[in-house]
């Protein structure tokens, strides 16, 4: 269950119903803190508009802070993390935000990022 401090944290800072952040991490130690837990984790691509034809992800949210990006929806997702801790949640995503994602040899991921499904 959703405590009403995390409630008003999504409400004030996340800019879709997917619970995505421009600052991720604050949300994910918040949400631990209060003793809540991410089920799965859903990957969005932040990119220039007019990066989007290389992109993994294909259309999504445009970014509430610089009109020339968006966040694209990638449709790449990691399921089963309720029983990770708060530091392999951590750890997981900024592997992935290092790594990147590629699919084939035209489409790439240009600045990952994190949405966020909870446990109920």
């Amino acid at each position: 269950m959703i405590t009403q401090i995390v409630q008003n944290y999504i409400n004030d800072h996340a800019f879709c119903s997917e619970y995505l952040f421009a600052d991720w991490e604050t949300f994910v130690d918040l949400l631990y803190s209060e003793g809540g837990r991410i089920s799965s984790i859903l990957w969005w691509d932040h990119c220039r508009k007019s990066q989007m034809h290389e992109s993994v992800g294909s259309g999504g949210y445009r970014d509430p802070e610089n009109d020339d990006f968006v966040y694209a929806e990638t449709q790449l997702y990691e399921e089963s993390l309720e029983e990770k801790t708060l530091e392999e949640i951590k750890e997981y995503i900024d592997l992935v935000r290092t790594a990147g994602f590629q699919y084939g040899e035209g489409y790439i991921s240009h600045d990952p990022m994190p949405s966020f499904y909870l446990a109920d």
